[in-house]
């Protein structure tokens, strides 16, 4: 039986709330409740969910993070979203759609960092390259909080051509560049639109930058060259909240 590991209580919760298959629980023994565990445990016992006490020393040895809190929820794997998906989504909306492409973030930290913000501003849909990405595993989830529960995140052959299939939908494609001239605080973020982030080290690869309809930067006042990407993508969503009136 293929499965993967969710830890940590918050990360733990939000999956249990959702419709993928899970398959056990696991907690530390000695562990000390609090609201979010005993939510868990509740959901748990309505699944009929098998649930272990273990000693922590062999949670801590199962656990792929260092973050597990004591708990660990063997599930279903993840279960991916597409382009086209997210697309049929958006199709319909009374407010105009936003959705968030990632080019070559390798870190599973900023992943999930990534993730949890775009799910707190009500981003459509997460899309990430197959390759030169990481996938979103069980150290997203923790640092997601369980958001990627949430959001629909989809994995595409090559984000140019995915690029080209947002603007023949209608979407505005934006992409950051250190070095545009162009603020996003200037630039109209109005209408259906998709923001492109790239890596802190190599930023847009030349091709994807090349397929974006205009580049915008973060400005930058102090001695540091650029922001944590995960940063930098919560400037921008909150910067296109406000242009559409929602701050």
């Amino acid at each position: 039986m293929r499965f993967e590991q969710v830890e940590g209580k918050r990360a733990v919760l939000e999956t249990l709330k959702g419709d993928r298959e899970v398959y056990e629980l696991l907690l530390a023994e000695g562990l000390r409740g609090n609201e979010t565990l005993r939510e868990i445990l509740r959901i748990a016992k309505a699944r009929q969910l098998p649930v272990s006490f273990l000693p922590r020393r062999e949670i801590d040895r199962l656990a792929k993070s260092e973050t597990h809190q004591g708990v660990i929820l063997r599930v279903e794997p993840y279960r991916y979203s597409t382009l086209r998906k997210i697309l049929e989504r958006c199709e319909g909306k009374e407010e105009d759609p936003l959705v968030v492409l990632l080019d070559g973030v390798t870190d599973p930290r900023n992943l999930g960092s990534i993730a949890r913000t775009c799910e707190a501003v009500g981003v459509d849909g997460l899309i990430i390259p197959r390759s030169r990405s990481s996938p979103v595993t069980p150290v997203v989830f923790h640092t997601s909080a369980g958001a990627v529960e949430n959001l629909p995140v989809a994995t595409v052959p090559n984000l140019a051509s995915a690029i080209r299939e947002l603007k023949e939908a209608g979407f505005w494609v934006v992409g950051a560049d250190a070095e545009a001239e162009n603020s996003c605080f200037r630039a109209d973020l109005t209408g259906p639109l998709a923001v492109v982030m790239g890596s802190e080290g190599e930023g847009l690869h030349r091709l994807v930058k090349e397929s974006c309809d205009s580049l915008v930067s973060i400005p930058m006042f102090g001695r540091v060259e650029s922001l944590n990407v995960s940063v930098a993508t919560a400037v921008i969503l909150y910067e296109v909240l406000r242009q559409r009136g929602k701050l």
